[in-house]
C-alpha cells in the first residue's frame, strides 16, 4: 500500500485507540456514552460537531485501509478468511457512513429547532450495527493476528464480539431508557477499553512490521523506459530497480 495510506491509517488508529481510553475515562467516571456529535441523549449543534463528523468518517475509512492490507496478507494463508474480513471491513466502512449521515440529520433538526425523538431507533439501530461489523472484523482477522502478532493479541480480538452481544441483549430485555445510544454499563466499560488496547496494538504492530505493509515497487517503475529490459541469462533479474 502507498506511504501516504500506510501512516495515515497507523497515525488513526492510534487516535481511535485514544478515543476509546477517554470513553472508558468518562464512563468510569459516571459519565454518558458519546460518539461524535451525540452526547447520550443530546445533539451537539456547535461548529465542532460537524468537523467532528468529518474526522471520524476519515479516520474510519484510513483505518479501514490497514484492516484491508491485513486481509490481503492473509489471503496466502486462508482465503476464505481474508474474503470475511474484507467483507466485514467494508460493512463496517458502510454502517460507518450511514451512522455519520444520520447524526448530520439530528445536527441539523436540531440547528433548526426540530426534535429529533424520530430519529433516535434508526441512530441507536446503526450504532449497534457498526458495533457488530467492527467486532466481526477483528474475529476475522483473528488468523493474521495468529501467525504475525503476539498470543495475548490474537487472543484479545476473541472479546469484543462476545461483549457486544451482552450489551445488545441489555439494551433489548434489561433498558428501559429510549436514547440514540446504549447506556454505559460494565459491559461497555470492557468493551472500549479492549477495543482501545486493540488499536494501540495494531499501530504497534504496523509501526515495528512496516515492511510488509508497504510496497517497495510500483507500477511506474515497471513501466520506466529507462529501465533496461534487454535479454538477460537465466537466472538473473529481468528489471533493475
Amino acid at each position: 500500500m502507498p506511504k501516504f495510506f500506510f501512516y495515515a491509517g497507523t497515525g488513526f488508529c492510534l487516535f481511535l485507540a485514544l478515543c476509546a481510553a477517554a470513553g472508558v475515562m468518562s464512563q468510569a467516571d459516571g459519565g454518558a456514552l458519546a460518539f461524535v456529535a451525540v452526547h447520550g441523549a443530546i445533539v451537539s449543534a456547535k461548529s465542532a460537531a460537524a468537523w467532528a463528523i468529518i474526522v471520524a468518517l476519515i479516520a474510519g475509512i484510513a483505518t479501514s485501509a490497514i484492516l484491508v492490507r491485513m486481509a490481503a496478507l492473509l489471503a496466502a494463508r486462508n482465503v476464505f478468511g481474508a474474503l470475511f474480513a474484507l467483507l466485514s471491513t467494508a460493512a463496517a466502512v458502510v454502517s460507518l457512513a450511514w451512522t455519520l449521515l444520520l447524526q448530520t440529520r439530528m445536527l441539523m433538526l436540531v440547528r433548526h429547532g426540530a426534535a429529533y425523538g424520530d430519529l433516535a431507533q434508526f441512530h441507536f439501530a446503526a450504532v449497534m450495527m457498526l458495533g457488530c461489523f467492527v467486532s466481526l472484523t477483528f474475529l476475522a482477522l483473528r488468523p493474521y493476528f495468529s501467525v504475525q502478532a503476539s498470543r495475548v493479541l490474537s487472543a484479545l480480538v476473541f472479546l469484543p464480539f462476545p461483549l457486544y452481544c451482552l450489551i445488545l441483549a441489555q439494551e433489548l430485555f434489561v433498558s428501559t431508557r429510549l436514547s440514540p445510544l446504549p447506556s454505559a454499563s460494565p459491559a461497555a466499560i470492557v468493551f472500549f477499553g479492549v477495543v482501545a488496547v486493540l488499536f494501540f496494538s495494531i499501530a504497534i504492530h504496523c509501526i515495528r512490521h512496516r515492511h510488509m505493509f508497504i510496497e517497495t515497487t510500483n507500477l511506474r517503475e515497471l513501466l520506466d523506459t529507462r529501465v533496461d529490459r534487454s535479454a538477460r541469462p537465466l537466472g538473473t533479474v529481468a528489471f533493475d530497480s
